[in-house]
């Protein structure tokens, strides 16, 4: 959604980088929570240490969650400033899709992942895989489409999430 905001919100570009750091969090402490998932399949103790990092995991998934909640709140409610005027509609629209698509993964992969860990589903599980890796590609491309917008086109998209509006 576009509309007469130039810039972000303090609260937009703060839940922004909580996400971020979340999922940077969420991959480093994955193999915690499979270690306990392997575990609990094969009916025997989880390694020493495990069980600390899986419920990390749970605890900072359900943050992701909630901020992800928050910030198509926001995104609905205050909006989210419109591309440069020059820009073509093609990278507007892959600009948008990459968007509604970290969107939609950053509230499909807790719901998978807490599906899977609190009733057992193994669907669930490999659904949940599915979406990490299809969230890491659009991550990539979110990334690389900022350092483009960036470098090349030499536009304010970037810095946006850097620079907060005061409203």
């Amino acid at each position: 959604m576009s509309n007469s905001v130039t810039g972000y919100s303090r609260a937009q570009v703060a839940f922004h980088w909580s996400v971020v750091v979340l999922l940077v969090f969420q991959y480093l402490a994955h193999d915690g929570i499979v270690a306990m998932w392997e575990a609990s399949n094969e009916n025997r103790a989880p390694p020493q240490g495990s069980a600390v990092l899986a419920y990390l995991h749970i605890t900072s998934g359900s943050l992701v969650l909630i901020l992800a909640l928050a910030r198509i709140y926001l995104r609905t409610t205050r909006g989210a400033p419109s591309p440069p005027s020059d820009e073509p509609w093609i990278l507007q629209f892959v600009a948008e899709a990459v968007h509604m698509l970290i969107y939609a993964m950053i509230l499909l992969l807790p719901v998978s992942g807490l599906t899977a860990w609190f009733l057992g589903w193994e669907l669930a599980a490999t659904i949940h895989i599915w979406f990490k890796n299809i969230l890491l590609g659009a991550i990539v491309l979110h990334i690389g489409g900022g350092l483009f917008q960036h470098i090349v086109r030499r536009s304010d998209v970037l810095m946006r999430m850097f620079r907060p509006q005061s409203r």
